[in-house]
């Protein structure tokens, strides 16, 4: 028994003597103040985060002979003079080439142009996923994206209701 009393009377001072080392070390603490402020972006956009584009109703002749007509939509910024507007515009159903949607009528594409209307009115060479960056010099930056329904094979597609995806992501610089 004394054998026993011996062991916990060593782990005891073991015990201690740590204690004591560690409350020995004392770290030295500092303090960090983190401030920043928030600021609302140099742009704004003076249209909706969803839109919905009805198309005008197009026959097959016209289709096939490409007599289809623009329908354009409008995409107005507010913005600080100087500041930029950086655009992508993705294919949500898929595409056809660098410019005409997929739609979910098999073979009907939807053909796509983009024109800056702030000025001078000049069409915007662009193609699916890759940035597109304007330069604000006044206080607005005024586009135009025009969409009309194009064959997408061959053949003419069957007759019925059709849809498609652009997506477009917006960047203020």
């Amino acid at each position: 028994m004394s054998m026993v009393v011996r062991v916990m009377l060593w782990g005891t001072l073991l015990s201690a003597v740590m204690l004591c080392s560690t409350k020995t070390i004392a770290a030295n603490t500092t303090r960090l103040d983190i401030s920043g402020s928030l600021i609302k972006p140099p742009c704004t956009a003076n249209f909706g985060a969803t839109q919905s584009v009805d198309l005008p109703s197009v026959s097959l002749n016209s289709l096939k002979m490409g007599l289809n007509e623009w329908t354009d939509v409008a995409l107005g910024f507010q913005c600080t003079q100087g500041s930029k507007v950086q655009l992508r515009f993705t294919a949500g159903n898929g595409a056809y080439d660098a410019a005409t949607l997929r739609t979910t009528l098999d073979k009907l594409g939807l053909k796509t142009r983009l024109s800056d209307v702030t000025g001078t009115v000049r069409e915007v060479d662009f193609n699916f996923g890759e940035p597109l960056t304007f330069l604000v010099e006044a206080t607005a930056l005024n586009l135009k994206l025009s969409v009309k329904p194009v064959l997408g094979a061959q053949e003419l597609p069957a007759v019925g209701s059709y849809n498609a995806t652009l997506m477009m992501e917006i960047v203020y610089l």
